[in-house]
């Protein structure tokens, strides 16, 4: 039994930028042997998706041998891929090693628009007609799980903390990042957020706060000269879907990012799970 390291992958996150780096296997937990199991310092966390795929090989005289391959995704889309071999009938068996790769690079306008087409405006179109339903559980991102089930060759959200490739960025209106034009069918996420500024004919004072820790909705229509962005949400004031107007101008505090929904190829995942 032994545990095997990449001999060309990254040495850690400090290194190279990006959060996958080597993590303790804790190989005397024997977690692979649970269905679906994943080393203990990834279980129960929010913020990371994980696959697993499983092959059984025969050999002679009826040995079997086992090999999983676990893929963790993190939220700046780099990945952690654990390899184990293990015999079934032995539990002391068990040869583990980890790679790590890099998150995709930061895609063109073009490629942004060609992922909008194969994905954006069908989702955009899948939730016109929809108001006042409730999707999934009720809640915000329970709504974007129920729109995703229509496309399983898309890549599902990370947790709560992202959704695809990242259109545009704002952290409380000092640094504000846009890749593409935000379009319908986007998944915009908000954290932590606090607006505030004047609407309406009479220029009344407003102040909301949204994502308190996390909340996302489906947009609907952006327009960039208010640099609004009308979106479909629910779970935040009630289980029904509604929609509601967000000015990015008027962001004070927290942070608002848009997503374009990309395929599972995006990080070299199989077009569908099995």
């Amino acid at each position: 039994m032994g545990a095997r390291r990449s001999v060309d992958g990254p040495r850690g996150a400090a290194e190279t930028g990006f959060v996958a780096n080597d993590v303790d296997l804790a190989e005397h937990t024997k977690w692979w042997l649970t269905p679906n199991g994943v080393p203990p310092v990834f279980q129960g966390r929010k913020d990371i998706l994980v696959e697993t795929q499983e092959s059984t090989l025969s050999g002679q005289a009826g040995a079997v041998s086992v090999n999983k391959v676990i893929k963790v995704l993190f939220q700046d889309y780099s990945q952690t891929i654990i390899n184990v071999d293990f015999d079934p009938q032995d539990a002391s068996s068990g040869e583990l090693d980890q790679q790590h790769e890099a998150p995709p690079r930061t895609l063109r306008q073009d490629e942004l628009e060609r992922a909008y087409e194969t994905y954006g405006m069908q989702i955009a179109q899948a939730i016109n007609g929809k108001k006042e339903s409730i999707l999934g559980d009720g809640t915000s991102h329970g709504l974007v799980h129920e729109l995703l089930k229509a496309h399983p060759e898309a890549l599902g959200p990370i947790g709560t903390r992202a959704f695809g490739a990242l259109v545009y960025s704002n952290m409380a209106n000092a640094a504000t990042q846009t890749n593409d034009e935000i379009r319908a069918g986007d998944i915009i996420s908000i954290r932590n957020a606090r607006f505030q500024g004047k609407h309406g004919p009479m220029h009344a004072k407003y102040s909301m706060e949204v994502g308190k820790p996390d909340h996302v909705a489906v947009v609907a229509e952006w327009d960039g000269t208010k640099k609004k962005v009308k979106a479909w949400e629910q779970g935040r004031e009630s289980k029904k879907l509604k929609q509601e107007s967000f000015r990015l101008d008027d962001l004070r505090s927290g942070e608002v990012k848009v997503w374009r929904v990309m395929p599972r190829s995006w990080v070299g995942w199989d077009n569908a799970l099995n």
